[in-house]
């Protein structure tokens, strides 16, 4: 057995999927779900529940929630098999613009997974498709094209549950795919590969991890635009209540309609963790393939 043999074989007993919380998000996720298709067939919620919440995907809105599980399992299905490709991509990458004339080399480390750290890192692409998702929803043709916001009844009471549902829906469809840049991280983060760059004379080698070089960038970015999203967010909101509040409909507001754009923007993260951990279980299995694969070893 040579040292690739035994490093892969050290990450397979170490690395553990703590099925406890996994099955905690999912219930959290189902039983919101349950929620809201409950609420949608009392009519409680203004949706046109012919035409469904998603325009590209067909039936109404229980069918779209489930939609949401098939795209994210096929998405885990192809990931299964092609996340080595990706990542091999991403250190040709790498190379070109941090290793020219660099050392690569995977170290032995000691992978150590658990409920908080599957919640630290599944965390981040939450976050970062809730950037996007935010984006998108402050386009109203890309919106609309996603989100069928006509369904709504057009009164003013509802025009914030309009933009923080559409927010919501649009970050789960993104949750869905969000791994697709990830995974690829994860895998080079996980095989333990390094970048020993060039030292100058009398100075220290600098080394680097090339996963850790990637997940810095995402970090940043799903750290920005989250921030920026919360805030926007909460001015629109804030807005809403005072506009609302001076001219107040006929018959005041239900308690659903001043908790919902509240709820759902701050549970948004923890909600897109349905998807996104579906797909991130896929890859923790399909690690005793994808590592050799990267590190070129052949079984």
């Amino acid at each position: 057995m040579d040292e690739s043999d035994e490093h892969t074989e050290k990450f397979e007993t170490k690395t553990k999927i703590s099925w406890k919380f996994v099955i905690s998000i999912e219930l959290l996720v189902i039983t919101t779900i349950a929620i809201t298709v409950y609420f949608t067939y009392r009519g409680m919620f203004p949706f046109d529940a012919e035409r469904g919440i998603y325009r590209i995907l067909p039936g109404d809105t229980l069918v779209d929630f489930i939609w949401l599980y098939i795209l994210s399992g096929l998405t885990g299905l192809v990931l299964f098999f092609i996340t080595p490709n990706i990542s091999k991509a991403l250190l040709r990458v790498h190379r070109s613009i941090r290793g020219k004339n660099a050392r690569y080399y995977f170290q032995t480390i000691d992978h150590q997974v658990n409920g908080i750290g599957q919640l630290r890192r599944t965390l981040i692409p939450a976050f970062a498709a809730l950037g996007i998702a935010y984006s998108i929803s402050n386009i109203q043709t890309i919106a609309n094209a996603i989100f069928v916001s006509e369904g709504f009844i057009a009164i003013e009471e509802t025009q914030t549950i309009i933009s923080s549902l559409s927010l919501l829906f649009i970050l789960l469809l993104f949750a869905c795919f969000i791994l697709i840049v990830f995974t690829p991280i994860w895998l080079l983060q996980d095989s333990g590969l390094v970048c020993e760059l060039e030292k100058k004379p009398g100075a220290i080698s600098e080394i680097e991890g090339v996963g850790n070089w990637y997940l810095k960038m995402m970090k940043g970015f799903a750290g920005i635009s989250t921030i920026v999203a919360y805030i926007f967010t909460v001015i629109q909101t804030i807005g809403w209540y005072q506009s609302a509040l001076q001219s107040p409909p006929e018959g005041g507001f239900s308690v659903l309609i001043l908790l919902v754009p509240v709820a759902a923007v701050a549970a948004a993260p923890l909600l897109a963790l349905g998807p996104i951990l579906l797909i991130f279980v896929a890859y923790e299995v399909s690690l005793r393939r994808s590592l050799p694969k990267l590190q070129g070893v052949e079984h």
